[in-house]
This record gives C-alpha cells, sequence and structure tokens, in this order.
C-alpha cells in the first residue's frame, strides 16, 4: 500500500478489486430488499370447483346423474360412482377387476396369428369316391363253385382268390396251350424255320387268350408244368380294396359281364 500526500489510504491491485465487488453486491441487497435472492416459491392455485362426481345406481347403472339423490327407476339411493383409469377408453371397452373377471368366468391370452380349427359336428351321410368304384365281372362263362368273398364289407388284395370258376371253354383253352407246347417241343427239331415259327405263334396266341380271361402269368406256367388242364380256375383280383356290393352268390351261371 502507498500514502500520497495528502494523507488519504488508497488500495491497489486485487485487493481494491474485491473491494469494489463486495460493495456493489451489498448495494444491491438495500436496493431488491431482503427476501428478493431467495428462491421464488410455487404456490398451487386454489380450486374454483370441487371436482365433478357422478351418481348411479346400484341396480341400475345405465343411471348416471350429477347429484346425490334417489333412483328414478327402484328409487334406491344414489352411490358415488368410482373413477376408472378406463373411463374415456370408449363405450365400447369394458373392464373388469380380477374378482369380477373371476367371477364371469373370463379368461384372456395374448394375441397370436395362427390357423384356427375347430370341430363341428354335422349331420351327413358317408359315400364313395366314384373316382376309385370299380367292377369286376366275369370274363368268360362258367359256374361258380367256391366264392371266397361271400359277404360286403371283405378286404380284398390284389392276387387274393375272388371265386372257383368252373368253365368249358377255359377248359378247352388250357388243353388248346398243352397241346400247342407239345407241338413246338416236336417241331424244334424240324429244319424249317416256317414251320417252328408257326409252333411258338401258336403258343403264345393261346397264352395270350387265358392271360385275357383273367388267368395270371403264374396260372398258365403252373398249367405247362402240371401237363392237365383243370376244370376249376381261380379267378383273382386285380386290384385292391373293399367289397361294397356282391352280386355273385355260390352255384350260380355267369355269362361275360356278370
Amino acid at each position: 500500500m502507498s500514502f500520497s500526500r495528502f494523507g488519504t489510504r488508497i488500495l491497489s491491485g486485487k485487493t481494491g478489486i474485491g473491494v469494489l465487488v463486495v460493495a456493489a453486491f451489498l448495494f444491491g441487497l438495500l436496493v431488491r430488499g431482503p427476501g428478493a435472492g431467495s428462491p421464488r416459491e410455487t404456490v398451487p392455485a386454489a380450486e374454483n370447483h370441487q371436482a365433478e362426481e357422478t351418481w348411479t345406481c346400484s341396480m341400475h347403472p345405465q343411471i348416471k346423474l350429477p347429484e346425490p339423490g334417489k333412483c328414478p327407476i327402484c328409487y334406491m339411493d344414489l352411490i358415488p360412482l368410482a373413477k376408472s383409469p378406463a373411463a374415456d377408453l370408449g363405450p365400447c371397452t369394458l373392464v373388469l377387476s380380477e374378482a369380477a373377471a373371476a367371477l364371469a368366468e373370463i379368461q384372456t391370452v395374448p394375441a397370436e396369428r395362427r390357423p384356427v380349427s375347430a370341430e363341428i359336428r354335422l349331420t351327413g351321410k358317408v359315400s364313395y369316391d366314384e373316382t376309385r368304384y370299380r367292377t369286376i365281372s366275369a370274363r368268360v362263362p362258367g359256374r361258380i363253385d367256391t366264392l371266397f368273398v361271400d359277404f360286403t364289407g371283405t378286404v380284398v388284395r390284389r392276387g387274393d382268390p375272388l371265386v372257383s370258376l368252373y368253365s368249358p371253354e377255359l377248359h378247352a383253352a388250357q388243353a388248346e396251350l398243352l397241346g400247342a407246347r407239345q407241338a413246338d417241343r416236336e417241331l424244334q427239331a424240324s429244319g424249317n424255320e416256317i414251320i417252328k415259327q408257326t409252333a411258338r405263334a401258336t403258343v403264345a396266341s393261346t397264352r395270350e387268350r387265358l392271360r385275357l380271361w383273367g388267368l395270371t402269368d403264374r396260372q398258365i406256367d403252373q398249367i405247362e408244368t402240371r401237363g392237365v388242364p383243370a376244370y376249376h380256375s381261380a379267378v383273382r383280383s386285380p386290384l385292391n380294396g373293399v367289397v361294397v356290393h356282391k352280386d355273385a352268390v355260390e352255384g350260380m351261371y355267369v355269362q361275360t359281364g356278370t
């Protein structure tokens, strides 16, 4: 610090600046008042009117009045309607408490996207698939001596015997096959190629006739192995299926197409 010639004390440097700041702060307090620097408190505004209440009847909830009184239907005392968070959800929204939902037996699950299936009981009549319906008819005339498939509903597999048929035409065709096979064996030693080809063609045509009449290749081979024509031939099923209608009975005579 230093002294002037007039004897006045003068502060210099940072000390003088600090004194000026303190003086300015004190001057502000004097001007603005002692409570001006304290934080301003927020005071809630007074309610101009009490929250509106809705009064309803416990027996007739459709009754909603702005003040207490009697129900215009049953004259019971009205009760205040409890405010619900779902009051503004709309008229199509139903809100129930857990106790009310349990009494109403209401169950809820999260919504999800998936295929929906339902069991529906209907009355009707079961019919056959017409695209799979087949008719087995006689390919050669004869007499049914044994009927293996003798009732409706029998499950038939391909190759199962259907009937044992006595047919003079089948018997004659078997004898013709055996004769053609015997001639073919005897003519194999012949030097004439035309005769041998004719014998082989006769055997092939006779076998094909028996195949068209319903005999299988195995049955035809058994005829050649046995060497004797059989009086009864088994007619076998050409397909799998279930018998839905039966016309044949044992002892009846059938014609081609029966």
